[in-house]
């Protein structure tokens, strides 16, 4: 069998089997048999004000959300006011609404599908990719993690919240802190909802398994987060605000460092 031959072989094959793995899209949110509204892509939402805010799973960007959901929801609009946050804006927009329109939206298939035809258009030395990469292809968008900026430059983020512990939660499974404000945040969305000399309780953001629903200590903001079970009353400490938790006065703080 000529070089050729075995090359659209192998192709014809690779495409066989990623194809109905690239092409199962997820929505944000997935209505089950009883009705109810439960996580998919999205972690979690809260309803604020007049908007919508949605947290996304790690590993997915919110402008490339956004972007997917602008022309498919009009006249709802839809902004990324982060790398993790989606906020939904319409007149007279209720929650059941947005939810049922999200729900029937499956996002990701054809940047999937682009995805998985560029790996298999990398072909190596030999014209064409080994039989064990066959299954890469589906899962490049899943592999991808959000990559925190560096040390240095979390503490100088404009978007930060600095305080003083005053009061400390053994909460499950991470603590939740009582803050006295030191500092607000000098840019985004959050600048105006926190008061220099007040307190407020916060905690840091930590993921959860989609399948067995226990944290996951690997990823990178929770095992930050994590350290503040050794944190003391008295220590500055600061972090990016980026939701208020839903029936609850508690910030998330997408970390929570030592000054």
């Amino acid at each position: 069998m000529s070089k050729h031959v075995r090359l659209a072989c192998l192709v014809t094959l690779a495409l066989l089997l990623v194809v109905p793995i690239i092409w199962a899209g997820e929505p944000l949110v997935v209505k089950t048999s009883d009705g109810k509204f439960i996580p998919a892509v999205a972690s979690e939402w809260v309803k604020a004000g007049d908007s919508f805010r949605f947290i996304l799973k790690t590993g997915t960007k919110a402008a490339d959300v956004a972007a997917e959901l602008k022309d498919k929801i009009a006249p709802i609009s839809v902004e990324a006011t982060d790398d993790v946050t989606l906020v939904f804006k319409g007149a007279g927009l209720t929650e059941q609404s947005l939810l049922e329109k999200l729900a029937g939206i499956q996002l990701g298939k054809e940047t999937a599908r682009k995805d998985a035809l560029a790996a298999l258009t990398d072909l190596g030395d030999e014209g064409g990719p080994a039989l064990s990469d066959l299954s890469s292809a589906g899962s490049i968008r899943a592999s991808k993690k959000i990559e925190l900026p560096k040390p240095e430059d979390r503490k100088k983020d404009p978007y930060n919240l600095v305080g003083k512990i005053v009061e400390m939660c053994p909460c499950e499974p991470i603590p939740t802190l009582k803050i006295r404000i030191i500092r607000i945040p000098k840019e985004g969305e959050h600048k105006g909802a926190f008061k220099k000399g007040k307190k407020v309780s916060i905690r840091g953001f930590y993921k959860i398994h989609d399948d067995s629903k226990k944290i996951d200590p690997t990823e990178e903001r929770t095992k930050i987060n994590l350290l503040t079970k050794d944190m003391k009353r008295g220590m500055l400490i600061f972090g990016k605000p980026f939701l208020k938790e839903k029936d609850k006065d508690v910030w998330v703080l997408e970390t929570i460092e030592k000054m």
